[in-house]
């Protein structure tokens, strides 16, 4: 059945179905810029013919191309050995290759870059592409800024992004510390949680009434309960800590009681949380249970992927259950609706307005192809600042290419 009549504008709206080039493009490291290029037309379009089979309607279009492949001594090699022809390269491909994308000239090696992770569950199969992308110097010219937004973005506490439900975390973050709550705080990977760490420890810090305890342990899983009594004796006090485990034990017990009775808390931090025992967690409950008299002696804060979440499911971790009902959790999810009010902060930070360099459009295409449903259909948003920032850096420089004065709907809708 032959597809329906369409324009460039409504062509991302047909069915992903990706051709033979794009295969071959993603073997040979050969970039939607350089097919551009050779033909003299924008990467959105490249990028409608790779995916979508929505070729150009100009007459040459297929022999620059071919004449572009052929030239290419990797490209003809692998046409040779899978017995192909050149011609052959506009036939559908029958899988998909929306997770993968061909590589970029002269930015990063072929042989270095990342799959980007695939987010399951989308009727669209939307791609959370996690590579690091830099604002190149030609698109930074291109809208007139001097200096990256997303590189040493944060050097005070003004330069983080804070919606209603990161305060909200903050100040669960802040009460678990005063007065000796059992905390985790999961989120994914670029979602802001060892920012959201160290703000809360600055407070922590400034206020001067707790004291932090922070396991320097590189590889959490190795961190047990003698390594715990380690980093408490370490951090409260010039002590050394006791060889044998029932004396640091006492060592921890007795110290955390001096404290409290000289007026400070204490709260005991532990990042990459995800890679701790189920043993080691069920230790943190007991180090949690050390009191004097009706109150908590130690506030515990887990940070932690949201493998960390999975640990908590009950009905898979029956022999965790000693934990998982006495611990709150509190997860980092996207910016949703935000994404405009963070970027607008970004760049607002190196003297530049967000509104000269994104239509209003690219938002809200930007929070579509971040956004996916579950199993229920309901809507998860993926737009985590380092995402984010990834993806804007990429619009940008889509948009230099393609000689867009703004980063419109359209280009991030190729990227």
């Amino acid at each position: 059945m032959a597809r329906p009549k369409v324009n460039e504008c409504t062509a991302y709206q047909l069915e992903f179905k990706p051709i033979l080039l794009k295969e071959l493009c993603v073997d040979c490291g050969i970039s939607q810029t350089r097919i551009g290029k050779a033909t003299n037309l924008s990467r959105s379009s490249i990028n409608l013919a790779l995916n979508r089979g929505y070729l150009p309607k100009e007459p040459d279009f297929k022999s620059k191309v071919e004449a572009e492949i052929e030239d290419d001594r990797r490209a003809a090699q692998w046409l040779i050995e899978r017995n192909l022809r050149v011609e052959d390269i506009w036939n559908p491909l029958g899988k998909d290759l929306r997770n993968v994308s061909p590589a970029a000239d002269n930015q990063k090696m072929w042989a270095t870059r990342k799959q980007p992770a695939m987010v399951p569950g989308n009727p669209e199969q939307i791609t959370i592409n996690m590579e690091v992308e830099m604002i190149s110097q030609e698109a930074m010219k291109h809208f007139k800024i001097f200096r990256n937004p997303f590189i040493d973005d944060i050097q005070k506490d003004s330069d983080i992004f804070m919606s209603e439900e990161h305060r909200y975390i903050e100040a669960a973050m802040i009460d678990a510390a005063r007065h000796g709550g059992f905390l985790a705080v999961i989120g994914e990977v670029g979602s802001g949680k060892s920012v959201m760490r160290r703000k809360v420890v600055e407070q922590l810090k400034k206020d001067g009434d707790v004291i932090v305890i922070f396991p320097q342990m590189i590889d959490k899983t190795r961190v047990n309960a003698a390594s715990i009594c380690d980093a408490i004796i370490m951090d409260l006090s010039e002590s050394k800590p006791s060889m044998k485990l029932e004396a640091k034990t006492r060592q921890v017990h007795k110290l955390l009681l001096e404290r409290a009775k000289q007026g400070f808390r204490s709260v005991l931090i532990v990042e990459e949380a995800h890679d701790l025992h189920t043993n080691t967690l069920k230790y943190l409950k007991r180090f949690y249970e050390l009191e004097d008299g009706y109150r908590k002696l130690l506030g515990i804060i887990l940070v932690g992927q949201t493998e960390l979440k999975n640990l908590f499911n009950e009905q898979a971790h029956i022999e965790m259950r000693e934990v998982i009902r006495r611990i709150q959790t509190a997860e980092i999810k996207g910016l949703n609706g935000n994404t405009k009010d963070y970027l607008n902060m970004k760049f607002k930070r190196i003297g530049a307005k967000v509104d000269d360099i994104f239509e209003d459009g690219a938002f809200k295409a930007l929070t579509q192809r971040l956004t996916t449903k579950d199993r229920r259909n309901q809507s998860i948003s993926h737009a985590y600042p380092l995402i984010v920032n990834n993806y804007a850096a990429k619009a940008m420089n889509m948009a230099y290419e393609m000689g867009e004065k703004k980063v419109t709907e359209a280009v991030v809708m190729a990227i």
